[in-house]
């Protein structure tokens, strides 16, 4: 993979942490409670819309950028485009679709949407990239936490259990080690 692309995605995931972590500690109480909502809930507050807005939006560019990089490539750097083109649409969908879900029922409905695409589209993404960083010991692992976050989300999901943030988090942050990992490997080159 081409250095530039490799850039655009490491930094799109180190904005999407640092901002994130910015969030948390501008305001903990929106997602560290007992009945915990999810991250979208930093969009929507003056306090913390410019970090959420920074964090998404960069990730997305800085993903579709990464992309747009990849586009005469082998087979295995066109699947990695098309993931990281997905993801950076999900991340704008995220980010748009968070501004206005509190405004009505479709609205909300159409944000809830993109969220359970997203937590379905890491998974399955990492699924890919855990079968081409071959060699490397803690891809197992990564996997493995990334799925214990899908099961989380599917618990709060179904209302057994409100741990949405921690759903959204275990799932996010092993995907992330697996997209800047991927775009290094040169299996993926």
């Amino acid at each position: 993979m081409s250095a530039r692309a490799t850039r655009y995605v490491k930094y799109g995931q180190l904005s999407l942490a640092f901002f994130s972590l910015v969030c948390l500690a501008l305001h903990p109480g929106f997602v560290l409670k007992w009945d915990e909502g999810g991250f979208s809930n930093y969009g929507i507050h003056i306090k913390t819309v410019i970090p959420y807005t920074l964090g998404f939006g960069l990730a997305s560019y800085l993903s579709l950028l990464g992309a747009h990089g990849l586009r005469r490539a082998g087979w295995r750097r066109g699947i990695f485009a098309w993931l990281l083109r997905c993801y950076g649409l999900l991340m704008l969908l995220t980010l748009v679709s968070t501004y206005v879900y509190t405004r009505s029922v479709p609205l909300k409905d159409f944000h809830t949407v993109v969220g359970i695409a997203t937590m379905l589209f890491e998974p399955v993404a990492s699924l890919w990239m855990y079968f081409q960083l071959t060699g490397t010991s803690w891809r197992r692992g990564l996997l493995g936490i990334e799925l214990l976050g899908f099961a989380l989300g599917a618990i709060d999901y179904f209302d057994v259990l409100h741990v949405l943030f921690l759903a959204q988090l275990i799932i996010a942050v092993p995907f992330g080690f697996m997209l800047v990992r991927t775009s290094t490997v040169t299996g993926v080159a």
